[in-house]
């Protein structure tokens, strides 16, 4: 599966890029992960489920590693 093409058979919510923005400007200060995932699902309206967190991690991993976060203890930090 490719998460990076946007088609008209996948949701926004499958898409690693615009998931990963929403994801960066939810980080504001240091923030538990847990509780970034909580914010991501109000704001977006969805209920977490298994496929929406693989999609989550996946982003956060792909912020971590063009290293715009960083992450210390399961808490997440912008990097500035």
């Amino acid at each position: 599966m490719d998460f990076f093409k946007l088609t008209k058979y996948r949701s926004l919510d499958e898409n690693v890029l615009l998931v990963s923005k929403e994801l960066y400007e939810i980080v504001d200060d240091k923030i538990h992960i847990d509780e970034l995932f909580d914010r991501y699902s109000a704001r977006r309206n969805i209920t977490l489920n298994l496929n929406v967190e693989r999609i989550l991690y996946l982003s956060l991993l792909f912020l971590f590693s063009v290293g715009k976060i960083k992450i210390n203890k399961n808490f997440i930090m912008r990097c500035e």
